[in-house]
Protein backbone atom coordinates (compact mmCIF):
# COMPACT_ATOMS: atom_id res chain seq x y z
CA UNK A 1 0.00 0.00 0.00
CA UNK A 2 1.28 3.22 -0.54
CA UNK A 3 1.21 6.21 2.16
CA UNK A 4 -2.07 7.61 3.63
CA UNK A 5 -3.72 4.58 1.98
CA UNK A 6 -6.05 2.68 4.30
CA UNK A 7 -7.74 -0.30 5.40
CA UNK A 8 -10.78 -1.31 6.07
CA UNK A 9 -10.15 -4.43 8.60
CA UNK A 10 -13.75 -5.15 9.67
CA UNK A 11 -14.69 -8.71 8.10
CA UNK A 12 -11.07 -10.05 8.44
CA UNK A 13 -11.16 -13.83 10.20
CA UNK A 14 -9.02 -14.18 13.48
CA UNK A 15 -6.12 -16.09 13.40
CA UNK A 16 -5.44 -18.45 15.94
CA UNK A 17 -2.66 -16.17 17.60
CA UNK A 18 -2.16 -13.84 20.58
CA UNK A 19 0.42 -10.75 20.79
CA UNK A 20 1.19 -9.60 24.79
CA UNK A 21 2.51 -6.41 25.56
CA UNK A 22 1.04 -3.38 27.68
CA UNK A 23 0.19 -0.69 24.62
CA UNK A 24 -3.00 -1.66 23.81
CA UNK A 25 -5.43 -4.60 22.93
CA UNK A 26 -4.01 -7.04 20.06
CA UNK A 27 -6.26 -8.74 17.61
CA UNK A 28 -4.59 -11.18 15.35
CA UNK A 29 -6.16 -11.80 11.91
CA UNK A 30 -5.57 -13.50 8.63
CA UNK A 31 -5.32 -10.69 5.70
CA UNK A 32 -4.46 -12.13 2.20
CA UNK A 33 -3.68 -15.25 3.39
CA UNK A 34 -1.02 -14.02 6.06
CA UNK A 35 -0.61 -13.67 9.78
CA UNK A 36 -1.07 -10.37 11.00
CA UNK A 37 -2.25 -8.43 14.00
CA UNK A 38 -4.24 -5.74 14.92
CA UNK A 39 -2.85 -2.71 17.42
CA UNK A 40 -6.07 -0.83 19.21
CA UNK A 41 -4.98 2.48 20.81
CA UNK A 42 -4.88 2.16 24.58
CA UNK A 43 -7.32 3.61 27.28
CA UNK A 44 -6.34 6.69 28.94
CA UNK A 45 -8.54 5.61 32.02
CA UNK A 46 -6.17 5.82 35.00
CA UNK A 47 -3.32 8.62 34.07
CA UNK A 48 -3.67 11.86 35.39
CA UNK A 49 -3.92 14.45 33.42
CA UNK A 50 -4.94 13.34 29.97
CA UNK A 51 -7.11 15.10 27.97
CA UNK A 52 -7.68 12.48 25.14
CA UNK A 53 -9.63 8.75 25.76
CA UNK A 54 -7.07 6.80 23.86
CA UNK A 55 -3.55 7.52 22.94
CA UNK A 56 -2.80 7.56 19.59
CA UNK A 57 -0.36 4.58 19.84
CA UNK A 58 -1.59 3.24 16.34
CA UNK A 59 -0.34 6.07 14.70
CA UNK A 60 3.18 6.21 16.60
CA UNK A 61 3.45 2.60 15.42
CA UNK A 62 2.86 3.33 12.20
CA UNK A 63 4.85 6.42 11.67
CA UNK A 64 8.03 5.03 13.70
CA UNK A 65 8.09 1.77 11.81
CA UNK A 66 7.94 4.01 8.49
CA UNK A 67 10.80 5.53 9.59
CA UNK A 68 12.51 3.09 10.57
CA UNK A 69 12.02 1.53 7.06
CA UNK A 70 13.16 5.02 5.54
CA UNK A 71 16.26 4.66 7.08
CA UNK A 72 16.89 1.05 6.23
CA UNK A 73 16.50 -0.99 9.22
CA UNK A 74 14.86 -4.05 8.79
CA UNK A 75 11.54 -3.45 10.49
CA UNK A 76 7.79 -5.45 10.72
CA UNK A 77 5.46 -4.31 8.02
CA UNK A 78 2.41 -1.84 9.25
CA UNK A 79 -0.48 -0.23 7.57
CA UNK A 80 -3.20 2.23 9.11
CA UNK A 81 -6.71 1.22 9.05
CA UNK A 82 -10.22 1.16 10.81
CA UNK A 83 -11.65 -2.22 12.94
CA UNK A 84 -15.06 -1.82 14.46
CA UNK A 85 -15.13 2.44 14.35
CA UNK A 86 -11.75 2.30 15.97
CA UNK A 87 -7.97 3.59 13.97
CA UNK A 88 -5.97 0.51 14.14
CA UNK A 89 -2.10 -0.27 12.93
CA UNK A 90 -1.70 -3.54 11.68
CA UNK A 91 1.59 -5.38 11.79
CA UNK A 92 2.77 -8.21 9.62
CA UNK A 93 3.73 -10.96 12.04
CA UNK A 94 7.01 -11.72 11.19
CA UNK A 95 7.12 -15.45 12.27
CA UNK A 96 7.13 -17.70 9.91
CA UNK A 97 5.71 -21.46 10.45
CA UNK A 98 8.26 -22.75 13.04
CA UNK A 99 10.15 -19.56 13.71
CA UNK A 100 10.49 -18.74 17.66
CA UNK A 101 10.74 -15.14 18.95
CA UNK A 102 13.40 -15.17 21.50
CA UNK A 103 13.15 -11.74 23.38
CA UNK A 104 16.17 -10.42 24.69
CA UNK A 105 15.14 -10.45 28.41
CA UNK A 106 14.94 -14.31 28.14
CA UNK A 107 18.66 -14.23 26.44
CA UNK A 108 19.80 -11.72 29.26
CA UNK A 109 18.07 -14.03 31.99
CA UNK A 110 20.53 -16.76 30.81
CA UNK A 111 23.23 -18.33 33.28
CA UNK A 112 26.25 -16.78 32.61
CA UNK A 113 29.30 -18.45 34.86
CA UNK A 114 30.97 -15.47 36.65
CA UNK A 115 27.96 -12.98 35.54
CA UNK A 116 25.50 -14.15 38.15
CA UNK A 117 25.40 -10.24 39.68
CA UNK A 118 23.84 -9.25 35.89
CA UNK A 119 21.86 -12.21 35.54
CA UNK A 120 19.87 -12.87 38.57
CA UNK A 121 18.69 -10.28 41.92
CA UNK A 122 15.06 -8.45 41.06
CA UNK A 123 15.30 -7.63 37.80
CA UNK A 124 16.85 -10.96 35.93
CA UNK A 125 16.32 -10.20 32.15
CA UNK A 126 14.23 -7.04 32.49
CA UNK A 127 16.96 -5.18 34.11
CA UNK A 128 18.45 -2.19 31.98
CA UNK A 129 21.59 -0.71 33.71
CA UNK A 130 23.28 -0.14 30.19
CA UNK A 131 26.35 -2.07 31.08
CA UNK A 132 24.75 -5.08 32.03
CA UNK A 133 22.79 -4.97 28.24
CA UNK A 134 26.25 -4.36 26.33
CA UNK A 135 27.77 -7.39 28.65
CA UNK A 136 25.20 -9.17 27.44
CA UNK A 137 25.45 -8.72 23.67
CA UNK A 138 29.26 -9.10 23.65
CA UNK A 139 29.15 -12.09 25.85
CA UNK A 140 26.28 -14.39 25.30
CA UNK A 141 27.02 -16.78 23.05
CA UNK A 142 23.68 -16.82 20.70
CA UNK A 143 24.57 -13.34 19.75
CA UNK A 144 27.94 -13.67 19.23
CA UNK A 145 26.83 -15.69 16.35
CA UNK A 146 24.95 -13.27 14.58
CA UNK A 147 26.44 -10.62 12.76
CA UNK A 148 25.87 -7.21 13.76
CA UNK A 149 23.44 -7.96 17.04
CA UNK A 150 25.73 -4.64 18.47
CA UNK A 151 25.37 -2.42 15.71
CA UNK A 152 21.76 -3.36 15.86
CA UNK A 153 21.32 -2.09 19.33
CA UNK A 154 22.86 1.50 18.98
CA UNK A 155 21.26 1.83 15.38
CA UNK A 156 17.76 1.34 17.74
CA UNK A 157 19.52 3.55 20.63
CA UNK A 158 19.87 6.40 18.15
CA UNK A 159 16.68 6.38 16.08
CA UNK A 160 14.17 5.80 19.21
CA UNK A 161 15.71 8.70 20.48
CA UNK A 162 15.13 10.41 17.16
CA UNK A 163 11.43 9.18 16.82
CA UNK A 164 11.33 9.62 21.13
CA UNK A 165 10.64 5.63 21.31
CA UNK A 166 10.98 6.10 25.14
CA UNK A 167 9.88 2.08 25.86
CA UNK A 168 12.64 0.00 23.82
CA UNK A 169 13.17 -2.62 26.52
CA UNK A 170 14.53 -6.04 26.80
CA UNK A 171 11.03 -7.45 25.78
CA UNK A 172 10.62 -5.98 22.69
CA UNK A 173 13.68 -6.75 20.42
CA UNK A 174 15.12 -10.24 19.98
CA UNK A 175 16.64 -13.00 17.63
CA UNK A 176 14.34 -15.42 14.95
CA UNK A 177 15.18 -18.87 15.80
CA UNK A 178 14.16 -20.88 12.68
CA UNK A 179 12.92 -24.27 12.33
CA UNK A 180 16.64 -24.97 10.17
CA UNK A 181 18.55 -24.29 13.80
CA UNK A 182 19.86 -20.64 12.12
CA UNK A 183 18.79 -17.70 13.42
CA UNK A 184 19.05 -13.82 12.52
CA UNK A 185 18.10 -10.70 14.56
CA UNK A 186 14.46 -9.95 14.38
CA UNK A 187 13.18 -6.78 12.52
CA UNK A 188 12.38 -3.63 14.61
CA UNK A 189 9.08 -3.69 16.03
CA UNK A 190 6.93 -2.22 19.31
CA UNK A 191 7.33 1.81 18.26
CA UNK A 192 3.77 2.69 19.58
CA UNK A 193 5.39 4.50 22.07
CA UNK A 194 6.82 6.91 19.82
CA UNK A 195 6.25 10.71 19.93
CA UNK A 196 3.60 12.20 21.83
CA UNK A 197 0.79 9.54 21.65
CA UNK A 198 -0.69 10.74 25.00
CA UNK A 199 -1.09 14.29 24.46
CA UNK A 200 -3.93 16.07 23.03
CA UNK A 201 -3.68 18.71 19.71
CA UNK A 202 -4.82 21.54 22.91
CA UNK A 203 -1.67 20.61 24.78
CA UNK A 204 0.74 20.30 21.30
CA UNK A 205 -0.26 23.76 20.42
CA UNK A 206 0.39 24.97 23.65
CA UNK A 207 3.98 23.61 23.56
CA UNK A 208 4.62 24.84 19.96
CA UNK A 209 3.51 28.21 21.35
CA UNK A 210 6.79 28.27 23.55
CA UNK A 211 10.31 27.65 22.68
CA UNK A 212 11.76 26.89 25.59
CA UNK A 213 9.14 24.29 25.40
CA UNK A 214 9.96 22.72 22.32
CA UNK A 215 13.70 22.65 23.22
CA UNK A 216 12.45 20.32 26.41
CA UNK A 217 9.99 17.70 25.20
CA UNK A 218 12.54 17.60 21.96
CA UNK A 219 15.35 16.69 23.77
CA UNK A 220 16.18 18.59 27.13
CA UNK A 221 14.12 16.77 29.67
CA UNK A 222 13.41 13.33 27.52
CA UNK A 223 14.24 9.72 29.33
CA UNK A 224 14.96 6.29 27.66
CA UNK A 225 14.28 2.62 28.89
CA UNK A 226 18.35 2.22 29.89
CA UNK A 227 19.71 3.59 33.33
CA UNK A 228 23.31 4.43 34.15
CA UNK A 229 24.58 4.10 38.16
CA UNK A 230 20.31 3.28 38.51
CA UNK A 231 19.21 6.35 36.49
CA UNK A 232 17.64 7.29 33.86
CA UNK A 233 19.25 7.92 30.51
CA UNK A 234 18.60 10.84 28.59
CA UNK A 235 19.48 9.51 25.40
CA UNK A 236 20.36 12.79 23.59
CA UNK A 237 23.09 13.64 26.45
CA UNK A 238 23.99 9.96 26.15
CA UNK A 239 25.32 10.56 22.32
CA UNK A 240 26.73 13.81 22.92
CA UNK A 241 29.36 12.63 25.43
CA UNK A 242 30.75 11.29 22.75
CA UNK A 243 32.36 8.15 25.14
CA UNK A 244 30.80 5.27 23.32
CA UNK A 245 32.24 4.27 19.83
CA UNK A 246 30.00 2.00 19.52
CA UNK A 247 27.62 4.57 19.66
CA UNK A 248 29.13 7.24 17.61
CA UNK A 249 29.59 4.72 14.87
CA UNK A 250 25.87 4.21 15.28
CA UNK A 251 25.26 8.10 14.97
CA UNK A 252 27.40 7.84 11.58
CA UNK A 253 25.46 5.01 10.06
CA UNK A 254 22.18 6.84 10.87
CA UNK A 255 22.18 9.94 10.43
CA UNK A 256 23.15 10.49 6.56
CA UNK A 257 20.30 8.27 5.72
CA UNK A 258 17.53 10.24 7.87
CA UNK A 259 15.70 11.98 4.55
CA UNK A 260 13.54 14.76 6.17
CA UNK A 261 11.51 15.28 3.13
CA UNK A 262 10.78 11.69 2.98
CA UNK A 263 9.68 11.82 6.91
CA UNK A 264 7.49 14.86 5.76
CA UNK A 265 5.61 12.91 3.28
CA UNK A 266 5.07 9.93 5.32
CA UNK A 267 3.63 12.17 7.97
CA UNK A 268 1.90 14.54 5.32
CA UNK A 269 0.40 11.74 3.39
CA UNK A 270 -2.07 10.52 6.80
CA UNK A 271 -5.72 11.79 6.03
CA UNK A 272 -7.15 13.44 8.61
CA UNK A 273 -10.25 11.52 9.10
CA UNK A 274 -11.12 7.89 7.50
CA UNK A 275 -14.64 6.96 7.00
CA UNK A 276 -15.70 10.04 9.19
CA UNK A 277 -13.44 9.09 12.21
CA UNK A 278 -10.41 11.16 13.20
CA UNK A 279 -6.67 10.15 12.11
CA UNK A 280 -4.60 12.80 12.38
CA UNK A 281 -4.77 16.48 12.70
CA UNK A 282 -2.83 18.82 10.91
CA UNK A 283 -1.85 20.11 14.45
CA UNK A 284 -0.12 16.65 15.33
CA UNK A 285 1.44 16.11 11.99
CA UNK A 286 2.85 20.07 12.08
CA UNK A 287 4.04 19.28 15.76
CA UNK A 288 5.63 15.78 15.02
CA UNK A 289 7.05 17.27 12.20
CA UNK A 290 8.79 20.36 14.10
CA UNK A 291 9.51 17.79 16.70
CA UNK A 292 12.13 15.58 14.64
CA UNK A 293 13.67 18.65 13.27
CA UNK A 294 14.94 20.05 16.01
CA UNK A 295 16.29 16.71 17.00
CA UNK A 296 18.06 16.60 13.51
CA UNK A 297 19.07 19.87 13.41
CA UNK A 298 19.92 20.74 17.00
CA UNK A 299 21.42 17.45 18.32
CA UNK A 300 21.95 14.87 15.78
CA UNK A 301 23.34 16.50 12.76
CA UNK A 302 25.97 18.41 14.97
CA UNK A 303 27.13 15.47 16.84
CA UNK A 304 27.50 13.92 13.53
CA UNK A 305 29.84 16.71 12.08
CA UNK A 306 31.88 16.52 15.21
CA UNK A 307 32.46 13.03 14.78
CA UNK A 308 32.90 12.96 11.43
CA UNK A 309 35.80 15.98 12.02
CA UNK A 310 37.01 13.17 15.06
CA UNK A 311 37.56 10.62 12.87
CA UNK A 312 38.88 12.38 10.05
CA UNK A 313 41.61 13.81 12.12
CA UNK A 314 42.25 9.98 13.64
CA UNK A 315 42.95 9.02 9.93
CA UNK A 316 44.90 11.45 9.60
CA UNK A 317 46.85 10.82 12.14
CA UNK A 318 46.93 7.00 11.17
CA UNK A 319 48.09 7.78 7.77
CA UNK A 320 51.48 10.14 8.63
CA UNK A 321 54.59 8.09 7.64
CA UNK A 322 56.44 7.02 10.91
CA UNK A 323 59.94 9.24 10.92
CA UNK A 324 63.08 7.13 11.59
CA UNK A 325 64.29 7.67 14.87
CA UNK A 326 67.82 9.53 13.75
CA UNK A 327 70.38 8.87 16.56
CA UNK A 328 72.26 11.79 17.77
CA UNK A 329 75.81 12.08 16.88
CA UNK A 330 78.05 12.46 20.26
Amino acid sequence: MEHGEMENFNGYVENERYYGGNAGAKLGIVYKGENWFLKFGKTTKGFRNMEISYTTSPLSEYIGSQIYQSIGIPVHETMLGERDGKIVVACKDFRKPGDELIEFKSIKNSYVKGREDVTSGDTYGNGVELSDVLSTIEGNRTLRGIQGAMDRFWDMFVVDAFISNNDRNNGNWGVLLHSDGTKELSPVYDNGNSFANKKSDGQLEKTMQNEEALKDSAYRIVTCTYQKNGKLLNPFSYIKELKNDACMRAVQRIIPKIDMNKIRRIIQDIPEEYCGIPVMSQTRKEYYLLMLQKRYDEVLDPVYQTIQKIYEQKKEFYAKPIQPLVTPKI
